[in-house]
């Protein structure tokens, strides 16, 4: 519900605030005292149009606030806050509108700046406001169709249709591009195919790219490489001169003796004994690196062609010989995928069909149900709207067919017929002003519990009753403000009586500026206020009727 309007600097307002209470709320006051201003400021911070026309004479910026209590957002509502990230603070969401004197505006949302679209949507959840300013949620035929399923109850099922519809359309975009790529796909596999060919000719193996370079560069300084070789052997194990392994064991049985002398020499000894079979074995391992070595013109050339092949190889498909391979695989299973696709389409066509079929049926189960429950909607709207003084008036509910939707196989659209011989129009065409506040009612009372939308607006809905069909007006309101918290703008006291909270809109002037202000009244000032719509005055008539109509309510 709305709990606080805030209006600073706003047409012939200077600073204004109203807390409004739940239930049945109701504004009065005379002619131009500024109660239509107060709901444009409204219809502002919802989302309407701005204009710096609006801004107060001698100010820089009309601001309007709007404090809104919402322990749990109803199901439209709680998807636009979380898809535009907007948290609650303890069940409060306030929205608020700045308009310069230049024009320029700016939205807010619990604080954080918002486009205008969005500070629209969510004030479209909030509040319906029907009169002179059109912000009524009932003239969009998707909300038609939204509350016809709310009435029929047939929510679950429409739920049922838009899945089975989500479905359907993410296998006909999977079958599409299965079918309409497919000669762009084929040429692909072709040229992957090419590829894991040259691959696999290659037969790489991981690790050889580095024993290749090795090989090579042995061959390649075959002379040297003996030369050196050889020498390190002579120099360690058999040259003319004493080699390493003669001297250590010279060394050997100098200590051998000194240990005979002192113990601890034997264990310098174990030491290079040690040493002299490191030598022996060293000089095994340069035998054997060098036996056999010789310079290869055909193995060299082998090798360098084998190393430019895997370097083209690199160049193509990876750094390294693993991610070659890697990518070898992968290019295998986008061909095995392709060789499937056959399969694959078969599949996805079967379960598109079987999907279509079950939302068909869903969708023409859902139709019936909401033409069974459409029948008995417009016997209830056409009875309120005779009720609140249209006789004549019918409505009708129109259902066009349509493809298979998110929402069914149904165009729906209410249609009207404000008085007797007229053809039935399309509800969004009819006339603003009483007339629409009055149809507006009537479809609100009948859709009491399933519309969502909190807090309703009703301006100049008195235009043209009076008597018995005011009395019925009022009591339409006062059976809707059970449900949502509902304000009138009215000049009838018929209507103003039956409120729970009663508001008075005066305009007064000091320094020669006008400025609107609003004051809750107590039961003296209401008994007064009344008397007055009564017959102007407060004679003992009028405040003698104005009281009755009071305790009346």
């Amino acid at each position: 519900m709305l709990e606080l309007l805030r209006i600073q600097n706003y047409a012939l307002i200077d600073d204004l605030e109203v807390e409004l209470t739940a239930g049945f709320n109701v504004l009065t006051g005379e002619t131009g005292a500024g109660k239509s201003i107060i709901v444009g400021a409204l219809n502002l911070v919802l989302g309407g149009r701005a204009s710096n026309e609006t801004v107060r004479d001698g100010t820089r910026q009309a601001k309007v606030d709007a404090v809104f209590r919402i322990p749990k957002p109803p199901r439209r509502l709680a998807g636009l806050l979380r898809d535009n990230d907007i948290l609650l603070q303890d069940g409060e969401l306030i929205l608020s509108r700045v308009v310069t004197s230049e024009g320029r505006s700016r939205a807010y949302v619990c604080g954080s700046v918002v486009p205008v679209s969005v500070l629209a949507a969510v004030g479209d959840e909030l509040v319906d406001i029907h009169g002179q300013h059109e912000h009524q949620s009932l003239l969009k035929p998707d909300r038609q169709l939204d509350l016809l399923d709310s009435f029929a109850g047939t929510d679950a099922l429409a739920a049922e249709v838009g899945e089975s519809v989500t479905r359907l359309r993410a296998l006909d975009k999977a079958v599409a591009e299965l079918e309409t790529d497919d000669r762009e796909r084929a040429r692909r596999v072709e040229f992957l195919k090419y590829e894991v060919g040259e691959i696999d000719a290659a037969s790489l193996e991981p690790g050889e790219e580095e024993e290749a370079k090795s090989r090579r560069n042995l061959i390649a300084n075959a002379e040297q490489v003996f030369n050196l070789a050889s020498h390190a052997r002579a120099v360690l194990y058999d040259g003319e001169e004493m080699p390493a392994v003669s001297a250590l064991d010279a060394a050997l049985a100098d200590l051998e003796q000194l240990a005979e002398i002192d113990e601890r020499f034997r264990t310098l000894g174990d030491e290079v004994k040690g040493a002299r079979v490191a030598v022996e074995e060293a000089s095994a391992e340069i035998r054997g690196m060098t036996d056999g070595l010789e310079f290869d013109p055909q193995e060299l050339e082998r090798l360098s062609a084998r190393l430019a092949l895997i370097s083209d190889l690199k160049r193509k498909f990876g750094s390294t010989i693993d991610a070659i391979l890697e990518y070898r695989d992968r290019a295998a299973a986008e061909i095995d995928a392709y060789a499937a696709r056959d399969q694959r389409l078969a599949q996805m066509q079967a379960e598109r069909k079987a999907t279509l079929e079950q939302a068909l049926k869903s969708a023409r189960a859902l139709s019936e149900k909401r033409k069974t429950a459409a029948r008995k909607l417009d016997k209830l709207v056409t009875t309120a709207l005779h009720e609140l003084g249209m006789k004549g008036g019918a409505f009708e509910t129109s259902f066009a067919g349509g493809d298979l939707g998110s929402t069914g196989v149904d165009q729906v659209e209410f249609m009207l017929a404000a008085n007797p011989g007229e053809k039935v129009k399309p509800l969004r065409l009819v006339a603003s002003g009483g007339e629409i506040s009055r149809i507006m009612l009537a479809l609100k009372a009948v859709f009491a519990e399933a519309d969502k939308i909190p807090t309703l607006i009703f301006d100049e809905i008195d235009a043209g009753v009076g008597g018995h069909i005011a009395r019925n007006v009022a009591a339409k309101i006062r059976q809707l403000a059970r449900t949502h918290q509902t304000v009138c703008i009215t000049h009838i006291a018929q209507i103003a009586a039956l409120a729970e909270s009663h508001y008075h809109v005066m305009k007064t002037t000091q320094k020669n500026r006008s400025a609107t202000s609003v004051v809750r009244m107590d039961e003296k000032d209401r008994i007064e206020e009344l008397a007055r719509l009564l017959d102007g005055s407060l004679s003992d008539v009028s405040i003698q009727h104005a009281r009755a109509l009071l305790s009346s309510g």
